[in-house]
């Protein structure tokens, strides 16, 4: 496994448990606003200041555990490493296939050299 693929993992369980700790905080204050009695005395703004917490944390903690973007962010994949598309492969392939008449390949070439170097198996065997 190289170095860069366990930093990325390491990267991605660091996400993941920062993101449980946000969906903690943000379920931990729900409780409060489940008391009735105090959500009819409260005041609109009280009822904003206390739901604001509580929406933020769950949005963030939503986003990290996701963690998709923020990890091909910080880890994006090499260049090189990407094959083309098949419409961009298909356009290769017409560009780089000759209009002339068939040739041989390097491994068809090979074959053939090699099929004259192995010895043809003899019909007559000794009985």
């Amino acid at each position: 496994m190289k170095s860069r693929d366990l930093f990325k993992d390491i990267f991605t369980l660091a996400v993941r448990l920062l993101g449980l700790v946000f969906l903690y905080l943000g379920l931990s204050a729900v409780p409060p606003l489940l008391d009735f009695g105090a959500l009819e005395t409260a005041a609109k703004s009280d009822l904003l200041s206390a739901m604001l917490p509580i929406v933020f944390n769950l949005a963030v903690a939503w986003w990290l555990l996701g963690g998709g973007r923020l990890i091909r962010r910080a880890y994006p994949e090499p260049p090189g490493i990407r094959s083309p598309a098949p419409a961009q492969r298909e356009r290769v392939v017409s560009a780089t296939t000759p209009t002339s008449p068939k040739q041989t390949t390097g491994l068809d070439a090979a074959d053939q050299k090699l099929s004259a170097l192995v010895e043809k198996p003899r019909d007559n065997r000794g009985a």
